[in-house]
């Protein structure tokens, strides 16, 4: 496989591995350990998956109610 090709997959697993973004809902971890599954495929070795966290990111820090804007004076 074309070494400039491989090394943009690795970028793509990379940037997918950050906090916030495999850990932001179950879609984005399933699209990490895809892409994770596809990489190890390709270079020949096992995938190292990401376990689903206690806490999606997406459900933290959630406002039960509008905040009011104060009116301009």
């Amino acid at each position: 496989m074309d070494e400039k090709i491989l090394e943009g997959m690795r970028e793509c697993v990379k940037v997918q591995g950050y906090d916030g973004n495999w850990n932001y809902d179950p879609y984005m971890q399933g699209m990490y350990n895809g892409m994770e599954l596809m990489l190890a495929i390709v270079e020949g070795h096992q995938p190292e998956y990401k376990e689903a966290p206690e806490e999606w990111r997406k459900d933290m820090h959630k406002v039960e109610k509008p905040v009011a804007q104060e009116s301009a004076s």
